[in-house]
Order: C-alpha cells, then structure tokens, then sequence
C-alpha cells in the first residue's frame, strides 16, 4: 500500500533564491537550470546540474550550499537513493541548525522523516517530523506551505505504521489550514494520501472521489506527463484493482508506466513498483501469463537494486513464490535468500545512518 502514497517534495528553493557572491557567477543559471529540470520532472538533469552547483560553491556560502542539498537530496529521493538523500538531508538540517534558520531547518528535517517512513524506520521519522513541526510552527502564518508538507508527512509515517485514523486526521488539518489560510497551494499530496486511506478502509468511493481531484490538480500543475502523476495513478489502479475494474486499473498501471519509461535509468525501482502492481491486476482479471511477465520484468530490476528499498525484496519474495508454484524450486530459494539478504542489508544501512 505504501506505493499508492504521494511523497513528492516540498520545493527546495522556498523562500527564494538569495543574491549570490560574485565569485559565482555561473551558479545562478545552474540552480535555475537545475531547478526547471526537476520542476519539469527530469530527475537524472536535476541531479548533474545540482552536482554542478555544489561543485561552485563556495565554502563561505553555507546557507547556499545547504539549499542546493537539499534539492540534490529532493532528487535521491524520487530515484530512490536513500542513502544519498540522507547524507544530503542530513548536512544541510546541520548547516540550517548553525545558521538559526528555523524554517529552513524544519523543511530538511521534515523530507528526512518523510524517507525514514519510506525506509520504515518509524521511530526515527516521527523524531524528525516532530521536531519540524515544533520549529514550522514559529512561523506558521508565513509559511502556510512547509506547516501543511509537514502535517502531510507526519500522516505518511503513521499511515505507513497502519494507524490510519490518526493519518487521517492530519491529512484533513492539512487541507484545512490551506482553506483557512485563503493562500492558494496545491494541495493534491494530501488529497491523494486521504484516498489512500480510505482505499485502506475499503471506503472506495471516498477513495476515488479524493484520488480523482489529486489526479485533476496534478495534471493541472505539472502537465500530464509529470512523475508526481504516478503516485496517484497507481492508487487508483490499487483501487480499481480491488473492486473488480480490471480493465480501468490496468489503463492506470500502464499510463504510469508510459511516464517513467522515458527516465528508466533513473526511475527503474518505481517502474518495477508499477509492475508489481500491474502483475497483481492481470493475475486478478485471470490473465495469469500477463501477469507472470510483468512480475519477471519487476523483479529483473529489483536483482539489480536489492537495497533500495523494502518494497524490492518484497517484489523477489513474490517472484520466489510464482517460481515455487511452477515446480522452480531450486530458482525460487535462490530468490528467496537473495530477499532475505536484501532485507538485512536494509537494516544494516538503516541502523548505520541515524544523525539523532
């Protein structure tokens, strides 16, 4: 259920880009450059201009560099390289703190809790995202967008740990302080993370209602070949998926497959998450050799990534199962183990990177 999430980023030039030191003077169009690629949803352009910037600034800038990590770790995060991310998230929260930028700090630590929850280090996300909401709130008025990221955030990490009524009840403060606020934002993170729960409820027609209005002011937003579009695509594929539209989830599978197929280097895992998705569809809807092949295309990419996230050994352990049914038996515990090891080594790495 967590794929069905929406965890895109809060933008990491809030607040604006402040006037540069004279001893960069390419560095302005390379953060602008950056800055359209990932707006644009080119993550792979994102991170080598970002990648360029660093290398330019310079080390008098800190307030500078720190935003640039933050939008290089903006960018590890939607290709899911969490350990890049964190070192990313990580120094600029450090940098922030020094600085005494309240708001700053609180966005770095609130996209660090929000890829804590993907990693499923509970204990760790709710640290982070308390501690941004505690620093968000003493500017709250000013900055109505980085109080609703966070709340959104605090209600991914509880959804995650399965306690869909408090979830709920932040993603509704969310939108609602957007109301109160009369500021105009989109809102489509927390309308497609309150369809996701309703989904988890089975009140699926709730469900759709909310998924259908984040799909409408994504397209709206970004286009309608934007990543961010995938998020809530392949919720609605999960949805149509449970009630028996196997023909609709399908269409919604595959036009999130259409969109990250162009950046696959940089978007395979979410491709292979699509697929898993799409496998379990077709297996639904009695199309059993379909349904295999899109499995064995999700798990070719998860062999490649095995410690990206929890999500790729569980696309091996199902791949393991298939394979055991079939009378593989000798593939499907090589598949099995291979699994299990990635499952370790994610909690290796998850215990090696805690900054609290």
């Amino acid at each position: 259920m967590a794929g069905v999430l929406h965890v895109a980023i809060v933008c990491w030039l809030l607040g604006g880009t402040k006037t540069l030191p004279a001893e960069n003077p390419y560095l302005p169009a390379l953060l602008q450059r950056a800055h359209a690629e990932y707006r644009s949803g080119h993550f792979s352009g994102a991170e080598k201009l970002l990648l360029a910037a660093l290398s330019t600034i310079e080390k008098i800038d800190p307030a500078e560099r720190a935003a640039t990590l933050i939008g290089l770790g903006d960018v590890y995060l939607n290709e899911d390289e969490m350990s890049k991310a964190e070192r990313a998230y990580s120094e600029s929260a450090a940098i922030y703190r020094r600085l005494s930028d309240k708001s700053r700090t609180a966005l770095a630590l609130r996209n660090l809790g929000i890829l804590y929850s993907r990693e499923r280090r509970d204990g760790e996300a709710l640290r982070a995202l308390r501690q941004a909401l505690q620093l968000a709130r003493v500017d709250s008025a000013e900055h109505v967008d980085l109080m609703v990221g966070v709340l959104n955030g605090m209600g991914m990490a509880y959804f995650l740990q399965g306690n869909n009524s408090k979830a709920e009840n932040l993603f509704k403060q969310a939108l609602k302080m957007v109301s109160d606020s009369g500021v105009s934002f989109d809102t489509s993170e927390p309308l497609n993370n309150l369809g996701a729960v309703y989904l988890a409820k089975h009140q699926f027609q709730k469900a759709e209602d909310f998924l259908q209005q984040a799909l409408k002011i994504t397209e709206m937003s970004a286009g309608p070949s934007h990543p961010d579009l995938t998020f809530t695509l392949t919720a609605l594929g999960a949805l149509y998926a449970e009630t028996g539209r196997y023909a609709a989830a399908e269409e919604h599978y595959q036009r999130a497959l259409k969109i990250l197929e162009p950046d696959k280097l940089a978007l395979e895992t979410r491709i292979a998450r699509v697929l898993h998705g799409l496998s379990a569809v077709y297996i639904k809807a009695g199309r059993k050799a379909e349904g295999e092949n899109a499995l064995l295309r999700a798990a070719a990419i998860a062999r490649n990534n095995p410690s990206h996230s929890a999500d790729m050994a569980a696309i091996l352990e199902d791949y393991s199962a298939m394979l055991r049914k079939q009378g593989k038996t000798e593939d499907a515990e090589e598949l099995r183990v291979e699994a299990r090891r990635a499952r370790v080594r994610n909690g290796l790495v998850t215990s090696a990177h805690n900054p609290f």
